[in-house]
């Protein structure tokens, strides 16, 4: 393979981090800007995607299929059915019915009991990154 192959490639990955590609029946496809996504949300073989603008779009695939177009350095999951991008993460509450997390849009997402650890070390490191 060319090294100009190779930029080709990677500027290509780097675009699709960037954007999002997704299909919508009324108007075909279309990209969308991965910075604006806020958080997913499946249910069932469908995904809700909320975007920054309070708008929010249902797809027909799993998590799993968007999990992996996401930046790993922005986007964590917070349970089986949910991943939020850490940019519009307030704040952490811990109450007598478990641990949520707060977004700047407003939403109180719960954190699972098995994931909290794992979540609190990647919004300390989140937050350490980006005083830097």
């Amino acid at each position: 393979m060319s090294t100009a192959t190779n930029a080709s490639s990677a500027r290509v990955n780097a675009e699709e981090l960037q954007n999002l590609r997704l299909y919508q029946r009324e108007v075909g496809q279309q990209t969308f800007p991965v910075a604006n996504l806020v958080f997913l949300q499946s249910e069932t073989n469908y995904t809700w995607l909320y975007w920054q603008d309070g708008k929010r779009m249902l797809m027909p695939r799993t998590l799993k299929f968007y999990e992996p177009k996401l930046p790993k350095q922005h986007f964590f999951r917070l349970h089986r059915n949910c991943v939020v991008n850490a940019h519009y993460v307030v704040a952490v509450e811990r109450e007598h019915g478990g641990i949520f997390v707060l977004l700047t849009t407003g939403e109180r997402l719960a954190i699972s009991r098995r994931r909290w650890t794992a979540v609190k070390q990647f919004i300390h490191q989140y937050k350490q990154t980006r005083v830097n």
